[in-house]
């Protein structure tokens, strides 16, 4: 008896230890901190097509393995007919002129060809007019080299920072002063004309967030910092990518993170399906 005591009591340990890493559990890869080595693939029982995308970023991408979790969902949507294959590529803090002269991102776009190329600025690149510059400067670099591949840039609209952010209260800031709903304005205003002026298509994560911000339930898609992604906020952007790369909702995917609760999840399903351009 005291020998099974004991184990309860050990198993119970483990799982009290364990549990602030249970959300990386549940799917087909298990997310992590860092891009996985390897591509990431989705085998659903009937494909007619695949779809490979490279995502190029920072933490904005990488905290949560957002990539991760559109492999998940993918692997899970057993009705889909596309497969996906996922590679991330990022580094903390990293601007995408970085990304392009001094990582081998590019140099991994040309020895495997993929379909997509998606293209992650740094934060609050649109609050100012050399920052727009800058961002659109380095996006046509990277959209001249990939279409040169025969591989198409997408543009992830990053989203504003939540309220609560420092940049809306410290006045050193150029934000101080206004709303996130004013700041996610500037975002979508800033993507929009960007990815107008180089000819490409873009990922309306920014306008999920906002959508989300706007709509009663849905739930914190920010992290303590306030500018990077909750598990809820990394799932939304995945689920914004996974109908832009497949055109389904992920309504029927049984993936969601471990911990968010199914009602959570339909809510981000439907907040995800109402944005678009």
């Amino acid at each position: 008896m005291l020998k099974l005591l004991l184990t309860i009591c050990l198993a119970a340990a483990l799982v009290m230890l364990g549990a602030p890493q249970l959300h990386r559990l549940g799917g087909a890869y298990i997310l992590s901190d860092s891009d996985h080595a390897d591509v990431m693939a989705s085998h659903p029982a009937s494909p007619q097509r695949t779809v490979s995308v490279l995502f190029v970023g920072n933490s904005l991408t990488f905290v949560n393995d957002m990539p991760a979790m559109l492999a998940n969902i993918a692997s899970s949507d057993t009705s889909s007919s596309a497969a996906l294959q996922i590679k991330a590529i990022t580094y903390p803090g990293a601007k995408l002129d970085y990304m392009y002269s001094q990582t081998p991102a590019l140099a991994w776009a040309r020895r495997h060809h993929v379909d997509f190329v998606v293209l992650q600025e740094h934060s609050n690149w649109y609050d100012t007019q050399p920052g727009f510059q800058d961002a659109l400067d380095s996006a046509a670099d990277w959209a001249g080299a990939v279409r040169s591949l025969n591989e198409e840039p997408i543009y992830f609209q990053i989203w504003a920072e939540g309220s609560g952010s420092s940049i809306y209260s410290n006045r050193n800031y150029v934000t101080f002063g206004r709303t996130p709903a004013e700041e996610s304005a500037a975002d979508s205003e800033g993507t929009a004309r960007l990815a107008a002026k180089l000819g490409m298509s873009y990922a309306p994560v920014g306008d999920a967030f906002e959508r989300a911000a706007e709509t009663p339930g849905a739930p914190d898609l920010y992290g303590p910092d306030r500018r990077h992604p909750s598990l809820a906020g990394s799932y939304l952007a995945a689920l914004v990518f996974y109908k832009l790369f497949t055109g389904r909702t992920g309504a029927e995917a049984t993936y969601h993170p471990w911990g968010m609760s199914d009602a959570d999840a339909a809510l981000l399903v439907r907040i995800s399906s109402s944005v678009g351009h």
